[in-house]
């Protein structure tokens, strides 16, 4: 698969985000086994405006954490995107890379206390960005802020 996608100075952390996200989306639509997916990830190069970013500038800890944190913790990363959904969207209407691009997104606003959540935010705007026009990084937007504040009531009630 070939993606293009803004790259900006964390360029290591950007393509593990996008590389997790394309595994996810193969998770979901495939149904391939997490442990292949892992495996066979070396396979895939990413272009980008300026350059080639080949995979071994993938950092496979991040990776294999956000893939292994989203494959663990679903059900309560789903539960708490569809916690957040408009009246007007059931999450079944939610496209596949939506999905894909919201869970990775979610499992580390809820999971992974030493990123910022504005980092987080923004790479994966920009990530959806890549994708898709105005309204589906707006949608993703919406839904990581709630995440967002969400995590930090909780935090500052408990």
């Amino acid at each position: 698969m070939i993606f293009k996608v803004k790259m900006k100075n964390n360029k290591i952390q950007t393509v593990t985000r996008l590389v997790s996200v394309q595994s996810l989306y193969q998770m979901d639509m495939a149904g391939t086994d997490i442990d292949v997916i892992i495996k066979d990830h070396k396979n895939r190069i990413i272009f980008d405006n300026k350059d080639d970013i080949l995979i071994n500038d993938l950092n496979t800890d991040m990776y294999k954490k956000i893939l292994y944190g989203v494959f663990e913790n679903q059900i309560s990363i789903d539960n708490k995107i569809k916690e957040f959904l408009d009246e007007k969207w059931s999450y079944s209407r939610i496209d596949i890379t939506l999905r894909a691009i919201l869970r990775a997104a979610v499992y580390e606003l809820l999971f992974t206390p030493d990123v910022p959540f504005k980092v987080v935010i923004n790479e994966y705007i920009n990530i959806a960005q890549s994708f898709y026009s105005e309204k589906e990084p707006e949608f993703l937007n919406a839904i990581l802020d709630k995440v967002a504040k969400s995590k930090l009531t909780m935090t500052s009630d408990g």
